[in-house]
């Protein structure tokens, strides 16, 4: 079968690494696929049986427009070739994956759906998209990633999407049993979303009652700070790397401003960390408020600082955190993600043909 994933970059994200689980293990048991993308940072490492097409990406102050991906309908259109089934991974993208459709491209649409309601800045105009009923009539099936994400998309569009939750590489993220550092942890880039300036407030109070706490920052970008305690560490896709520094934190700390999943806290859990996360759409999915995380307001940082000396000082509730997200993490695998995934993309591909 002929399948093509459509996904608005090739940075390495959250997002990228779903779909090219999804994308290897496809190729792997013989399916021909093709993954299109304005031209980006290409992670050389998971192309392995995927044929990569890409475009000329247009300089950034375009980009500044709500419809921005409009301009790339021809580009992806010209690129795509005679598929079964078009995937995308971003959902304005579903717009793109319809023009195919219709123009005799692709005989299905199944968006991966990993957006959110509350995406910085976007998520008004996925959500506006996904209301139209004129255009979401031409989807053929959603996949949802967790299952609040699958409760937005019925709200919305009134169809019931097929829940195939995110996996965690347990291969790298499992309790090491090392010694922990005296650091906090952030993973993710500078963008607005993810939220490192909220971090960075939190752990500038922190510092006001734990003056010896030092704190690290996972980030493509390297950043600078002028605070010689907050370490920036570049490690590009090295996964067991982020294991390590996952394993050897007191806790983790997410930020962000908005998820549909959110893996890294799960790898956190899974590496044996006590995790603090912002009460997000994909939080719901597996973080419980004082059981085996602590869930603060968005953009809250003294909340966040707050729970941080909490658990800093109390380490028998540490612990509780560390065991019981261990726990939780191992009810997400990507082996049974992927099984799930390819016997429902080929069931759909059969009726293709019907």
């Amino acid at each position: 079968m002929n399948i093509t994933f459509f996904t608005p970059t090739l940075k390495l994200s959250g997002g990228n690494i779903v779909m090219f689980k999804y994308a290897q293990a496809l190729a792997k048991i013989g399916h021909n696929i093709t993954v299109i993308a304005p031209h980006d940072i290409q992670i050389d490492e998971i192309q392995n049986g995927i044929n990569i097409k890409t475009f000329k990406k247009i300089p950034n102050k375009y980009f500044e427009h709500i419809f921005f991906q409009l301009i790339y309908l021809n580009k992806f259109f010209k690129l795509t070739p005679k598929s079964d089934i078009i995937i995308p991974v971003f959902f304005p993208l579903s717009i793109h994956s319809i023009y195919c459709k219709k123009r005799g491209k692709t005989k299905m649409v199944i968006p991966l759906f990993q957006d959110f309601k509350d995406m910085y800045w976007f998520g008004s105009y996925i959500y506006f998209i996904l209301g139209i009923k004129s255009l979401t009539k031409n989807i053929d099936e959603f996949i949802a990633i967790s299952d609040p994400v699958a409760k937005e998309i019925k709200e919305y569009t009134g169809k019931n999407p097929v829940i195939i939750k995110n996996g965690i590489e347990h291969e790298y993220f499992y309790p090491r049993n090392i010694e922990k550092e005296n650091y906090i942890l952030f993973v993710g880039s500078s963008s607005k979303s993810k939220g490192l300036e909220y971090f960075l407030e939190a752990f500038n109070i922190v510092k006001k009652e734990i003056p010896d706490l030092k704190a690290k920052v996972v980030s493509p970008n390297n950043e600078k700070f002028d605070n010689p305690d907050i370490e920036v560490i570049n490690i590009g896709n090295n996964r067991n790397k982020l294991g390590e520094i996952y394993s050897k934190a007191l806790i983790y700390v997410s930020q962000s401003l908005g998820d549909s999943f959110g893996l890294p806290p799960l790898e956190a859990m899974a590496s044996g960390t006590a995790v603090i996360l912002t009460d997000t759409v994909g939080a719901k999915e597996y973080a419980i408020n004082g059981e085996n995380a602590f869930i603060s307001p968005i953009k809250d940082s003294k909340k966040t600082a707050e729970f941080i000396i909490k658990l800093l000082k109390n380490n028998e509730l540490r612990y509780k955190f560390e065991q019981n997200g261990i726990e939780t993490a191992q009810k997400y695998n990507w082996d049974s993600s992927i099984a799930i995934f390819n016997n429902f993309i080929e069931k759909e591909c059969k009726i293709c043909f019907i």
